[in-house]
């Protein structure tokens, strides 16, 4: 039997582009290891192959070339618990960030299932919260949204830069804000007093308070929301429900996942308690 091998012989073997294997020669890492005198042909031994295999294991799990050198360099027991331990530890450093990731799909998917089924069939209705963290972009005097927005969203990315924090960026789902309650009493548009990130199965020291809230989707363009709030405050009052705190509104279907305003829904969350008098 042959025991020599040209790098075709090589590639077909072992699956490997040719190509891979010159450059593999060009960088030192794994190099023929006979010359015929003759043809001035290079060939591998079939001794080398368990040096290939290795090479292979290890760019499949994930190993630098420079790693894989240095493994190979220096080929001990203590060098490869060395290097195997410390992939181990990427490894399970990328599951946790993979399971994140996959959380915050998963939440997003059921966002978007969830602002459908209120877009198809939009009520009151009365829901029990508990306290849900988030992060405030902004808490101060009232402004109108739609005047200021882009200003304030402009200075959380400019705080974000000055800070060196990373930016996972905002999906639909991901914004809420706090209503100005006088502002609903007053002719004009809705002002708002807070914009929030609302952060899904995280801890905490800034949240939501927990309580019975009346929720209701506003189906459409955010500059008509009023129309929803005065819907919704005359049927409170009919089933003599009292306000107990600050309206809030959470983005649920916005210009990340709908093109047109129409379709945007976003749902409007006041804390009501039941009067009995």
């Amino acid at each position: 039997m042959n025991n020599r091998f040209r790098v075709g012989e090589v590639s077909r073997l072992f699956k490997l582009p040719a190509s891979t294997l010159r450059y593999y020669d060009e960088i030192g890492l794994f190099k023929p290891k006979y010359t015929d005198p003759e043809t001035s042909y290079r060939y591998y031994g079939v001794e080398q192959f368990s040096v290939l295999d290795t090479i292979i294991f290890l760019r499949k799990n994930g190993f630098s070339l420079k790693d894989i050198q240095y493994q190979l360099d220096k080929r001990s027991p203590e060098t490869t618990m060395e290097i195997l331990n410390n992939k181990l530890e990427e490894v399970r450093m990328e599951i946790f960030r993979l399971n994140r990731s996959a959380e915050r799909i998963q939440n997003k998917i059921s966002t978007v299932e969830e602002g459908l089924k209120l877009a198809g069939h939009p009520a009151l209705t009365f829901e029990y919260f508990p306290k849900r963290a988030v992060s405030y972009l902004y808490f101060d005097k009232p402004v109108d949204l739609i005047e200021e927005g882009d200003n304030l969203y402009l200075k959380d990315k400019e705080t974000l830069s000055s800070q060196s924090i990373e930016n996972n960026g905002f999906f639909t789902g991901d914004i809420g804000t706090i209503v100005d309650i006088e502002s609903l009493e007053q002719d004009g548009p809705v002002k708002y007093i807070g914009v929030f990130e609302l952060l899904h199965a995280e801890e905490r020291e800034e949240c939501l308070n927990e309580g019975w809230y009346a929720s209701y989707p506003h189906i459409g363009p955010y500059e008509e929301i009023r129309k929803s709030y005065q819907l919704v405050l005359k049927q409170l009052k009919k089933e003599r429900y009292e306000l107990a705190g600050t309206p809030i509104e959470i983005s649920v279907l916005d210009e990340a996942v709908i093109k047109e305003s129409d379709h945007f829904v976003t749902l409007i969350q006041i804390p009501v308690t039941k009067s009995f008098d």
